[in-house]
């Protein structure tokens, strides 16, 4: 089993962060900002070769949905 979390982050607020935290706590729905989500879930069937758990952190209802509709897309 592997799981992964799943936080986005904008391109905006991507670009005035980098460099500056290890981490943010202002997120965008999965597959709006700059992760390449199919790239990241396609190295990780590559090497684990098992089951993919994701756990989505976003900062809305809407954005959860949007994730999982957009993780589900992929998986």
């Amino acid at each position: 089993l592997v799981h992964l979390h799943a936080k986005d982050i904008s391109v905006e607020h991507g670009e005035a962060e980098r460099g500056k935290v290890t981490g943010t706590p202002v997120g965008c729905a999965c597959g709006d900002g700059v992760v390449d989500w199919k790239k990241v879930i396609d190295i990780v069937r590559k090497q684990a070769k098992q089951d993919i758990v994701l756990s989505v952190e976003c900062g809305t209802v809407e954005q959860a949905e949007r994730s999982i509709k957009h993780l589900k897309s992929l998986v």
